[in-house]
């Protein structure tokens, strides 16, 4: 699995000290904790969590993490806890940061929490609550889930109301590449990712 994780990272660009802290994450949280088959949890696939959802594939979540450009001391919100390993993975990219996961599922909440105790990671919390009642501000934010284009201005307005300072977002689309919004001053820069791929829908009820 790291083999095909350090692979996917090296094909955007150099492989440089940040990516080798994905790696030392991925290596370090191991994802069997956060997965219903433990034999099947190296492999680099999304797997079933129940209710739904799915753990994305180790080298999408790397993808992510790489273009969200994590930092020590940051604060990151992420919508879509699933069973919590992406928060752990961010957790320890910026310790002594914090990070906030929302996740609309209960079941998966305690699901995630769970797991949480398998680690020795401290700085994450998960909550149950719609991502549109935050009220405050954060350096980055990563949604786990993937919307349709019609609801892309929902995220541009979110991204403006809660992005810090040279802040960045990352979305996926359901079927598709990522949303890729800077903040510089007051303006929001917008791109997508060339690569594309495949998520669960977020929830917007």
């Amino acid at each position: 699995m790291i083999q095909n994780v350090r692979f996917a990272l090296s094909l955007y660009g150099n492989f440089g000290e940040y990516e080798e802290r994905i790696l030392e994450a991925i290596n370090k949280i191991s994802r069997i904790f956060f997965v219903e088959n433990a034999e099947i949890a190296y492999l680099d696939t999304a797997l079933p969590i129940g209710e739904g959802q799915t753990i994305s594939q180790p080298s999408t979540v790397a993808r992510m993490l790489q273009l969200l450009e994590l930092k020590h001391g940051e604060e990151v919100l992420e919508i879509g806890a699933g069973s919590g390993w992406n928060a752990c993975l961010i957790a320890y990219l910026v310790k002594p940061g914090k990070i906030l996961s929302l996740e609309r599922h209960e079941k998966l909440i305690g699901f995630a929490k769970r797991n949480l105790r398998k680690t020795q990671i401290k700085n994450v919390k998960f909550k149950n609550q719609d991502f549109r009642k935050i009220k405050i501000k954060f350096d980055k934010i990563i949604f786990t889930a993937g919307i349709n284009p019609g609801q892309e201005e929902i995220i541009l307005d979110f991204a403006k109301k809660s992005l810090k300072e040279e802040g960045k977002l990352i979305c996926p689309f359901q079927a598709g590449s990522m949303i890729i919004i800077d903040k510089k001053g007051e303006i929001f820069n917008k791109n997508y990712s060339l690569e594309e791929y495949s998520f669960v829908p977020l929830i917007l009820e």
